[in-house]
């Protein structure tokens, strides 16, 4: 049995990106830098480079981060900050006059033409800031001065001035019958099947980012569930089947 085997046929890509970078260290003994990897690609990452022998590394800013770039090494290597070459990029608007979403940063920095890869976490608070590739922030520095029809200026920052999430989120431990999408909305939703498969048919379910609308999509560990109207979740961990042979799941929800 194959590694690909193991996942999703939609995830052989990322898999093959991963043994690819896993070749290129084995060729050269040098660390080879990721563009930015959602969780379940990150533990794609993490699976492949553990079976070929490759050390891996994360940074997206901080420990709370949930886009991170990869350092796939050998053991001898020792990343820095400095080595991810990462950047965050705080935005200054007139706050007096524009209210400005995360939807509306992100897609005002797409339309600059960059790629989803080289964006990491965006954070709302106080202040606006997001991370992105070092050779992005400085295109975004020339090409992104107006967003909502408001003037913004783009300033490089330190990552210790980060803005710290207060989003916490809250583990659930329960069983369900299957890994079937709709019987993890169910029980995420605490609904009934037939309301979770209507919002599954609504396009009102991202699993990692994409729009799922298939209910008997299967979900697997580190996958990151968007329930439009309630918020989000992460599959933590998958564990074994009880004696009624229901599947022990952890979720990890951040609801509104």
């Amino acid at each position: 049995m194959t590694i690909m085997q193991h996942f999703r046929q939609e995830e052989q890509p990322v898999i093959k990106s991963a043994m690819q970078f896993c070749d290129r260290v084995e060729k050269t003994y040098a660390p080879v830098l990721t563009p930015f990897l959602d969780p379940r690609e990150q533990f794609i990452y993490t699976v492949v480079a553990g079976q070929q022998g490759v050390k891996v590394s994360f940074f997206g800013g901080d420990k709370t981060s949930e886009r991170r770039r990869a350092i796939l090494a050998p053991d001898y290597f020792e990343p820095t900050e400095a080595d991810y070459e990462t950047r965050l990029v705080e935005v200054h608007y007139p706050d007096k006059f524009v209210t400005l979403s995360h939807r509306n940063l992100l897609g005002s920095i797409m339309q600059t033409g960059i790629k989803r890869e080289q964006l990491g976490d965006i954070r709302i608070g106080a202040r606006i800031q997001f991370a992105v590739t070092e050779q992005m922030a400085h295109y975004l520095e020339r090409e992104l001065t107006r967003i909502k029809g408001a003037a913004v200026k783009l300033e490089i920052k330190s990552f210790d001035d980060m803005i710290q999430t207060t989003e916490h989120y809250q583990t659930i431990q329960t069983t369900i019958a299957s890994l079937r999408l709709d019987a993890v909305i169910q029980a995420l939703t605490k609904k009934s099947r037939a309301v979770a498969q209507k919002m599954i048919d609504a396009e009102h379910i991202k699993v990692n980012h994409t729009v799922i609308t298939k209910t008997s999509f299967t979900v697997e560990e580190s996958d990151l569930l968007s329930i439009k109207g309630y918020g989000r979740a992460k599959i933590a961990m998958i564990g074994d089947r009880t004696k009624k042979d229901k599947i022990r799941v952890t979720f990890e929800t951040l609801f509104n």
